[in-house]
């Protein structure tokens, strides 16, 4: 198949990747997080949601699992989970005085759920974030491949903090992504207790989906969106300066690191893609700044201790937004 009958056919399957989720997920609410998943499904990137329970985070990533014909697989995070609970691990076979490898829940996922990331131990979490980042596991010094489409959504609940541990900047950096989620409306709940199937469990539900297309073609198309879209030098400066400036705050620690840079140029990429541009434009960038960027500023110490503080992350990108010029 031609580059341009790949990419034709890759804008045929987002628009019905995104129909499928619709089926069984409700609300304007929602749409941001399904936005983000699909762009970061063919940005090869990972998503964070800081969302409130009964958000339908699950729903959306194991409908975008079937969609895609992947499997999904999802692990809730504990105060006393050990990293081998996501990795796996070696055990001593007495029978056959071997030694025998017990794959982790990654081996084998398209899309994976980290449910409450933040309350896993360090460890725990390390042994997560090193998987998506390297798309690979070490058992026992062997190196164990992950399939090359694995997505991850990690959550975290930003109504508790007692037994959490917050996520290190380092770490926060190799999140592709995190979705500003807002609360669901009245209309949104009406959507959802008015649905027939609203008294099944969400695997009955799930049965409306249908697969679009497959793994391997996705990377396929993944390949040809980079192969064929193109971004202009004078927007390259333009997403570098935006970076630069994420450091230029009084209140700001660390801004933005060039992994940001690189995540937004690829967000761009692909939001050239969804439109049916060979060619990303400025809009492209700004559509997806606030959500590439946002949660890789960190405030200084004194400033992050401050409870009545008004300026966050988000609004500090809204004013680099504002204050930098595309030219």
């Amino acid at each position: 198949m031609a580059p341009q009958e790949i990419l034709a056919r890759g804008r045929e399957v987002s628009v019905a990747i995104e129909s499928e989720i619709a089926k069984v997920v409700f609300g304007d609410e929602i749409k941001p997080l399904v936005d983000i998943l699909i762009t970061a499904l063919w940005a090869n990137g990972h998503v964070l949601a800081r969302a409130p329970v009964g958000t339908a985070k699950t729903l959306a990533c194991n409908a975008l699992a079937k969609s895609i014909g992947g499997v999904f697989r999802k692990r809730q995070f504990r105060p006393d989970m050990l990293p081998s609970e996501i990795s796996g691990f070696e055990i001593y076979n007495q029978k056959t005085r071997e030694f025998e490898v017990h794959h982790g829940p990654l081996f084998g996922t398209n899309v994976f759920l980290a449910d409450e990331i933040n309350r896993g131990t360090p460890k725990s979490q390390s042994a997560l974030l090193e998987a998506m980042e390297e798309r690979y596991v070490t058992i026992s010094s062997t190196v164990f491949e992950l399939e090359p489409g694995f997505l991850v959504l990690a959550t975290r609940n930003p109504m508790e903090h007692e037994g959490t541990y917050p996520l290190p900047e380092a770490q926060l950096d190799r999140i592709f992504a995190q979705p500003i989620i807002k609360e669901i409306s009245l209309e949104t709940i009406l959507l959802i207790i008015k649905d027939p199937d609203y008294h099944r469990i969400a695997g009955k539900r799930l049965e409306r989906i249908q697969a679009v297309t497959d793994p391997a073609e996705v990377i396929a198309i993944r390949e040809a969106i980079f192969a064929a879209i193109h971004v202009e030098d004078r927007l390259e400066r333009y997403i570098a300066s935006l970076v630069v400036e994420t450091w230029n705050h009084d209140q700001v620690g660390y801004g933005v690191s060039p992994r940001g840079a690189i995540d937004l140029k690829k967000a761009a990429t692909v939001a050239a893609f969804r439109e049916g541009r060979d060619y990303a434009e400025p809009e492209d960038v700004r559509r997806y700044a606030v959500d590439i960027l946002a949660h890789r500023i960190f405030f200084k110490p004194d400033y992050q201790a401050d409870a009545a503080r008004d300026v966050s992350p988000a609004d500090i990108v809204r004013k680099v937004l504002a204050d930098v010029r595309y030219e």
